[in-house]
């Protein structure tokens, strides 16, 4: 009888869980689309700009004085700013993107350049203060609730690290979005900015071209306003795409935690059944040995 018992709360336990992570599937895949949008429209509007300043840079006799699109001739101080997500129950998620700042970080080290991390998100904190890692700053993501103004002031921050020469480069170490389904880890420079912005989306973009722009006032002045906006909408992006990424991986984890909850359910109910039968079986068996031994 106790067995019976032992094996009913446990179901009972388990329908519980699957509750719980069914509903966690359900809300991820709703935030997961509301950021899909976003992402969309941010992603069209990166590539448009993406586009002006490519074929900007393109010009002939156009000559461009902006700090921000030349670096020191040897650079030794880089910092990688680190996107991870605020909370877990994403299978791999947040380790694999501070595994890749880890090995990206060993490679700057080796030749002999000295790299410190601007980790934004609460996993990403947690992990550098338990392993008690020197860490540039640590501060928590705000997930889906970012703002492109969000994003605008992390831009800021680190273009003014790169205008006081604190640092000679600036990468960003993210979840890239292959496709809806594909996503990984990935780090990509953004301070200075090259001439030459490459991304495999900006082929269409380039392909258009255009005649020799006439800059008025001039192309330094145009330049001191269109590149920080590319850094700016650059930031907002990766941190949308992490974003994406990690509500993805959340519902896939929850997903698999449903199922193996259903399977072990399933298991449960048929060990169930076979201990009820067996003692059923067993009653029986004592009732006839009783009134044959009456006879």
């Amino acid at each position: 009888m106790a067995n019976q018992r032992d094996i009913k709360n446990r179901i009972k336990s388990i329908k519980n869980t699957c509750k719980i992570t069914s509903t966690m599937e359900m809300v991820s895949t709703a935030k997961m689309k509301k950021v899909q949008g976003r992402l969309a429209n941010a992603k069209s509007f990166e590539l448009k700009l993406t586009g002006v300043l490519n074929n900007l840079f393109s010009q002939k006799d156009a000559e461009y004085t902006d700090p921000l699109l030349y670096g020191s001739s040897w650079p030794t101080k880089i910092l990688i700013f680190e996107i991870v997500g605020n909370r877990g129950l994403c299978g791999s998620f947040n380790s694999n993107i501070m595994k890749n700042t880890a090995r990206f970080k060993e490679d700057l080290f080796v030749e002999g350049k000295e790299a410190s991390i601007y980790s934004v998100g609460k996993k990403g904190m947690n992990y550098y203060a338990f392993t008690k890692q020197d860490c540039y700053k640590a501060v928590p993501n705000l997930d889906d609730s970012l703002l492109f103004g969000d994003a605008a002031r992390f831009a800021e921050e680190l273009i003014n690290l790169f205008r006081k020469d604190e640092f000679h480069e600036v990468y960003i170490s993210y979840s890239k979005v292959l496709s809806h389904s594909g996503q990984k880890p990935e780090i990509i420079k953004l301070l200075p900015v090259s001439q030459s912005i490459n991304d495999e989306e900006m082929d269409i973009e380039l392909s258009s071209g255009f005649s020799d722009y006439f800059f008025e006032p001039d192309a330094d002045r145009i330049f001191s306003y269109l590149v920080p906006l590319f850094l700016k909408m650059k930031i907002y992006t990766c941190f949308l795409e992490t974003s994406y990424s990690e509500f993805f991986a959340r519902r896939v984890a929850m997903k698999n935690a449903t199922d193996a909850s259903n399977d072990m359910i399933n298991a449960l109910t048929i060990a169930y059944n076979r201990v009820r039968q067996a003692k059923i079986t067993n009653e029986i068996s004592e009732i006839i040995g009783g009134a044959a031994g009456l006879e």
